[in-house]
């Protein structure tokens, strides 16, 4: 029995390396994407509230000023990742995905 534990204790590096793989393998791009998907999304909603702060007011300001007080800590990573500047070549769609 003991000779067993240490046999598992010793294979525990390459389970955990088997399991980075598989995932890699997986459930890598997928995560990727949703994390993509999540981006995009909270950008529009932001612009939705705060578009206002750049020059394109949408909602009424009644809601916005709802909302306010749990955007801000938001808002200002928000609006320096939205009016940076980007390279053209720089989104996903430029990608060698099957190369």
């Amino acid at each position: 029995m003991r000779a067993f534990r240490r046999l598992l204790w010793r294979l525990r590096p390459l389970r955990a390396t088997l399991g980075e793989v598989l995932y890699g393998m997986t459930g890598y791009e997928l995560e990727r994407e949703a994390a993509h998907l999540r981006s995009d999304l909270e950008n529009l909603f932001l612009f939705l509230l705060a578009g206002d702060l750049l020059g394109v007011p949408i909602l009424p300001p009644y809601y916005s000023l709802r909302l306010l007080p749990y955007l801000l800590e938001t808002i200002p990573h928000w609006r320096r990742r939205v009016l940076r500047e980007r390279n053209p070549f720089e989104s996903e769609e430029f990608d060698l995905h099957g190369l």
